[in-house]
């Protein structure tokens, strides 16, 4: 009797372990597959448009601190993802949206005269 007593209780602590195994995989490839559809964060900033590369697709601009990256005020070069609006000329203040590459490097995903 205590050996089949035993033996079920190793044949449930055997299977109970499979099964928090099976449930912790499925956990995980849940999250991978959340993180893969869920968007990228975007930061917006505001600031003036001082240089436009066009052959390159980059901008540079003097932009006020952006809070949600902790960046203080300065002024860099972004690449566009797509091409500059055709009304937006150096000289004009804009509000864009930035976004981190895979590359780790922040481009604009969009950009509008403010």
């Amino acid at each position: 009797m205590n050996k089949l007593i035993l033996t079920l209780g190793f044949a449930l602590a055997t299977s109970s372990g499979t099964t928090l195994a099976a449930s912790h995989e499925h956990h995980h490839d849940m999250v991978a597959q959340q993180m893969a559809t869920a968007p990228a964060a975007t930061h917006t900033g505001m600031g003036v448009l001082k240089a436009v590369n066009p052959q390159a697709n980059k901008v540079q601009i003097k932009h006020e601190a952006i809070a949600t990256l902790d960046w203080p005020a300065m002024t860099m070069w972004f690449t566009l993802r797509d091409a500059l609006p055709p009304n937006l000329k150096v000289g004009d203040a804009v509000r864009f949206e930035l976004m981190q590459g895979d590359n780790k490097q922040w481009f604009i995903v969009k950009i509008v005269g403010k």
